[in-house]
């Protein structure tokens, strides 16, 4: 199969190219931005969210669409509306055009992160967004049940956690999630056959403190590997919310703005 991957010049977008041209998957890589490693093999598109055309041409002949690309900060309202919605939009626009089997979508813990970390681990996934990203991030899930439900796709969204080579903030005690896992993770929803046409799954590593529930994990047949407990202690976490900086912003200041194609939630 050849995968797509939207963002493929961000964090995760880069360590996932390098794992998945390892496993011998064939792909395409899309983002404004050059990737910093094309594998051998691999096509490149510099294409815009926006532009639903260029999406739908990139999409073509692809058997799962990975989607990271976006708005990664806090940004004024119309800012992540434009890319982080309407660019979603465009996504499973092209996979139902195509009929693309599966698509997987980086959503975020943001879109449940004004909750208290004092709270214990919810047992849904009900939304709590904690700035405008969080709530671009539950439209996002929206958008991937609707066209999942409506138009026959299979989607899954992934609310990833802090993606760190190894956590070195407080809160990374519950909400790490390690490269390796990230890869085992993505693959599976990538690739796993599902029992229901949509599904949200937390996306952390198997960290002892944990905030929230790990529904999904058994369906996608994920079994992380790392633990934050494992690394050295980065303090206790004193956050009032599980969301961190992004719930104490102000809603619509965005102090370190990305580039729009980073796919690094």
């Amino acid at each position: 199969m050849t995968v797509l991957i939207t963002g493929a010049a961000g964090a995760i977008g880069t360590d996932l190219t390098q794992s998945f041209a390892a496993a011998g998957v064939p792909l395409r890589l899309l983002d404004r931005r050059r990737p910093p490693s094309i594998p051998a093999g691999a096509g490149y598109v510099n294409a815009d969210l926006r532009d639903p055309q260029a999406i739908t041409e990139a999409a073509a002949g692809t058997s799962a669409i990975i989607h990271l690309a976006g708005n990664t900060q806090n940004a004024p309202f119309p800012d992540v509306v434009e890319h982080n919605i309407t660019g979603t939009y465009n996504v499973l626009e092209a996979a139902r055009h195509h009929r693309i089997p599966r698509v997987v979508l980086a959503s975020s813990h943001h879109a449940a992160g004004l909750r208290p970390t004092d709270q214990a681990p919810d047992e849904s996934v009900a939304f709590a967004p904690d700035s405008f990203y969080g709530v671009s991030k539950v439209t996002m899930e929206a958008l991937g049940f609707l066209y999942a439900h409506k138009h026959g796709l299979s989607v899954v969204a992934l609310r990833i956690g802090s993606y760190r080579p190894r956590p070195n903030e407080p809160r990374h005690r519950a909400t790490w999630l390690s490269p390796r896992d990230a890869f085992t993770l993505i693959q599976a929803a990538a690739t796993r056959t599902l029992p229901v046409p949509f599904l949200t799954v937390y996306a952390t590593s198997a960290n002892t403190e944990r905030w929230w529930p790990r529904d999904g994990w058994e369906e996608l047949g994920y079994h992380p590997q790392d633990n934050a407990a494992d690394h050295p202690s980065p303090g206790p976490i004193t956050e009032p919310w599980r969301g961190g900086i992004y719930a104490e912003q102000s809603a619509g200041v965005a102090e370190h703005q990305t580039s729009p194609t980073k796919g690094s939630p």
